[in-house]
């Protein structure tokens, strides 16, 4: 038996897809360490205009996920929404705003949203590249502004 091996999971995602090992039974799969360069990802966009990401990894059972957001300038979240788990920002560039309160990210900042926790809109005032996770699953319900329940996990 091979120590590098996670215990049987569900999980996909860049990473995932990348670390799964074939498995001859069951339908969960078995995971090996892996390293992404997410420059090597290509951008997938969501049906809001303005925004992509690089989904990295997710728990399929639980809905948690970890993945790189893309804003271009103008774009941003068009309504106030709370999350059905706790969300968490870091910037890695640009500047992102939400507008109600002011609280804007720029390089280096960190944001966590409660989960319940009411904002937005947001808007991005510069081409903004945010690390986004949650906890758990994204939304209580599908927001509006998806065409794609895809977009919403």
């Amino acid at each position: 038996m091979t120590t590098h091996l996670s215990a049987p999971a569900a999980y996909s995602g860049e990473a995932a897809d990348r670390a799964r090992v074939p498995q001859e039974e069951g339908a969960l799969s078995r995971f090996r360490e892996i390293l992404l360069q997410t420059g090597d990802l290509g951008w997938v966009d969501k049906t809001l205009a303005g925004l992509s990401h690089k989904m990295l990894w997710r728990d399929d059972e639980t809905g948690a996920s970890i993945a790189l957001v893309r804003f271009q300038r103008g774009s941003g979240i068009p309504s106030r929404h709370a999350h059905a788990s706790n969300q968490f920002m870091y910037c890695l560039s640009g500047r992102y705003t939400y507008v109600p309160t002011g609280i804007t990210l720029t390089e280096g900042a960190f944001y966590w949203n409660p989960k319940g926790a009411a904002h937005g809109p947001t808007v991005a005032e510069e081409d903004s590249v945010l690390l986004e996770i949650y906890d758990g699953p994204h939304y209580p319900t599908q927001p509006d502004w998806y065409s794609d329940p895809a977009d919403a996990r």
